[in-house]
């Protein structure tokens, strides 16, 4: 199908070398979707699984980086020549209390999750615009909504991307851009393992931190494959007036939204204290 139908449409994927990005990279690229993918390493793609090195170009780029964006989009843009969609993926965790988890790590999530999508939309926008086309995905997290204790820090980069969304819609609408949010719920990923773990020993949280992170770790590992999320994104870029956002994942992750407009504040923190395994009271 043309560029102008719905397949063979020119991606950017940050982070597509694993997870949830490199799901989403393959499934639309079976699907007839072109797909480029950005890594931090260039070295390693000969590292990687053959079917994501077959069916994904690889390009160098570090979304902390003003100048590797630059120089990577220029590089994207040669050889694609222009842009449909740009899906803001690269991130990650973190683990500590609010009071002691270092300012320093806290800028640090900020700078990938929050300023490295910034830093992609303002460098894709005068593209698009130009093109009068265009959409922009940008993964988020339940966790923007239902916070997750001792990842505060990570659920607030993800309301960050909520806000982000919600306002950019309204403001490049007029140029027939596209912003969309995807909040997935636990997915099984190697997320997990790239978490920023603060100095939890000693703490006065230590025990709620570590009853929190083995209970999340525990339904990560019980959580659907990336590949879920994969084909969330797929139907969403189908859809001719995609919605603000769309929660993904598991039955119950699609449902939470639902259910939080049916209890109040104090009702969901309770929930989320038992659900994590906090609630000494």
């Amino acid at each position: 199908m043309s560029r102008d139908g719905i397949d063979g449409k020119r991606v950017l994927i940050t982070g597509a070398s694993s997870g949830i990005g490199a799901a989403i990279a393959i499934y639309l690229a079976d699907r007839g979707y072109q797909i480029w993918g950005t890594t931090r390493d260039i070295s390693k793609v000969k590292n990687f699984p053959s079917e994501l090195q077959k069916k994904v170009n690889f390009l160098s780029m570090d979304v902390t980086s003003d100048e590797s964006i630059k120089n990577g989009f220029a590089e994207f843009l040669q050889q694609a020549g222009g842009i449909d969609i740009l899906i803001n993926n690269a991130g990650f965790g973190v683990l500590g209390s609010i009071e002691e988890y270092y300012l320093a790590g806290v800028k640090k999530i900020f700078e990938t999750n929050y300023f490295g999508v910034l830093r992609m939309i303002q460098t894709v926008l005068p593209t698009m615009r130009e093109q009068k086309s265009g959409t922009i995905v940008n993964l988020s997290s339940l966790g923007a909504k239902f916070v997750i204790p001792f990842q505060t820090h990570y659920s607030a980069t993800k309301a960050a991307i909520e806000a982000l969304t919600e306002g950019l819609r309204q403001e490049v609408r007029p140029f027939g851009i596209k912003v969309i949010a995807i909040e997935p719920g636990d997915i099984k990923t190697k997320f997990n393992d790239m978490i920023d773990f603060g100095d939890i020993e000693g703490s006065p949280y230590t025990k709620w931190a570590k009853a929190s992170w083995v209970i999340t770790d525990k339904n990560m590992q019980n959580a659907p494959g990336p590949e879920v999320i994969a084909r969330k994104v797929y139907r969403v870029l189908r859809k001719k007036n995609p919605r603000t956002r769309y929660a993904a994942g598991d039955f119950l992750s699609t449902k939470f939204p639902l259910i939080s407009r049916f209890v109040s504040d104090r009702m969901k923190e309770k929930l989320i204290r038992v659900f994590y395994g906090i609630d000494f009271e």
